[in-house]
């Protein structure tokens, strides 16, 4: 048994519904009965069914209108968001994060609006973990919502679904809360001309290549072997590397094929999101018994993750070694864990708290497909690392520097 990262939560509905949607005569079903559900759910706005959320995203930003916005983002933040600001023709403008925490540094992001550097701001909520809108809202400037990991939950304390709460909002289905074969929402208060009438490509060898990658995932989950991609032992991160962009970028609306296996998640959303929160109660309970570790800041007020952050807590001069020590331990005992997002776009003299983030930062697996005892051997193995880096960081693990 190994358990990765990675696999989606398909079952028999997802196989057959996929299976009807390659059929020619059912075409459009699939994005119509989709884009039905969720316009019952989100009310007034308008509903964009795209190819993926960083179109979404993409599409977004245009929708500003200005010749070469300036949008403000966390440093913290996935490649794809990055790559997407620059496709729309405007410039990235990085702030750095609170400490242990995903969200915008208030104070910088508020000079930084003070003295006219941005026009916009694109607010993700990397890992399922809300950046705070009240605050965001109250900025005075265009606020983009990319909710890509939480299509169709709410948070505990608000009636609005998560990626409706601004009058841009993003959601994404690719190895998010939902899982399809790709395929991203965009929400807009507004009318967007360019998004009424995309092309929807029917199918293509991309698409097909990773249903049947998905597919073969979602059936074997834990039992494929190590030999096979997506299961290479942890080694040195460098985490200053800019990651190679994805080469394509399709400026399409959704396939039937995705939207087939969306609407599907859609309608098991709720089972779905009890098995995430589940493990994320119990890998936050393996987190509190351990001293060495905590959790980010936002992870407090709840939320739904497939990806759990965890932060390693060893002094500066010696956390990156800590936490490759900690994951190969981990990697010892079948459990994947993901390497953070690339922060070479940034500079530790400019923005330390991300570079604090990404130096102590473990990413576990949490995810839906996953059953009660793969999270008991992740919380064992948890306890396990934590008292071997304890030991032998027993000088150095007083506190954070």
């Amino acid at each position: 048994m190994h358990i990765r990262i990675n696999i989606p939560a398909w079952g028999i509905q997802e196989y057959i519904s996929s299976l009807f949607a390659l059929f020619p005569l059912r075409r459009n079903y699939y994005l119509n009965q989709l884009k039905k559900e969720i316009l019952t759910f989100v009310g007034n706005r308008r509903v964009y069914l795209l190819s993926s959320g960083r179109f979404g995203a993409y599409a977004a930003i245009k929708q500003l209108g200005l010749l070469h916005p300036r949008i403000a983002i966390p440093a913290y933040v996935c490649p794809s968001v990055i790559e997407a600001v620059r496709l729309a023709g405007a410039e990235p403008f990085f702030i750095d994060v609170e400490e242990s925490s995903i969200c915008f540094n208030r104070e910088i992001l508020v000079k930084t609006i003070r003295q006219g550097q941005v026009d916009a701001i694109l607010a993700p909520n990397t890992y399922g973990l809300d950046q705070d809108f009240r605050f965001l809202m109250d900025l005075g400037l265009p606020v983009i919502e990319d909710a890509a990991y939480q299509a169709g939950y709410k948070m505990q304390d608000s009636d609005t679904a998560c990626g409706l709460r601004c009058s841009t909002g993003i959601w994404s289905f690719n190895f998010k809360a939902l899982t399809s074969v790709g395929g991203g929402v965009l929400f807009s208060r507004e009318p967007i001309r360019e998004l009424e009438n995309l092309p929807r490509p029917y199918l293509n060898q991309s698409q097909m290549s990773r249903y049947i990658n998905y597919l073969v995932r979602s059936i074997l989950r834990t039992a494929i072997p190590k030999k096979m991609p997506g299961a290479i032992p942890p080694t040195f991160y460098d985490f200053q590397e800019i990651r190679p962009s994805h080469l394509h970028f399709s400026r399409s609306g959704m396939s039937n094929l995705q939207a087939a296996i969306a609407l599907t998640q859609w309608k098991k959303r709720e089972s779905i999101f009890e098995r995430q929160i589940r493990h994320g109660k119990m890998l936050q309970k393996a987190v509190d018994e351990n001293s060495v570790l905590s959790m980010l800041n936002e992870q407090k007020k709840g939320a739904l993750v497939h990806l759990f952050p965890i932060l390693l807590n060893i002094r500066a001069s010696h956390c990156s070694d800590a936490v490759l020590k900690f994951r190969q331990i981990l990697y010892q005992q079948s459990i994947q864990t993901e390497n953070p997002y690339p922060i070479g776009h940034v500079r530790p003299d400019t923005h330390p708290n991300v570079y604090n983030l990404v130096s102590r930062l473990i990413l576990l697996p949490c995810n839906a497909s996953l059953k009660v005892e793969h999270m008991r051997k992740i919380a064992r193995a948890l306890a396990a690392a934590s008292e071997k880096i304890s030991k032998q960081y027993k000088q150095q693990s007083a506190g954070i520097i």
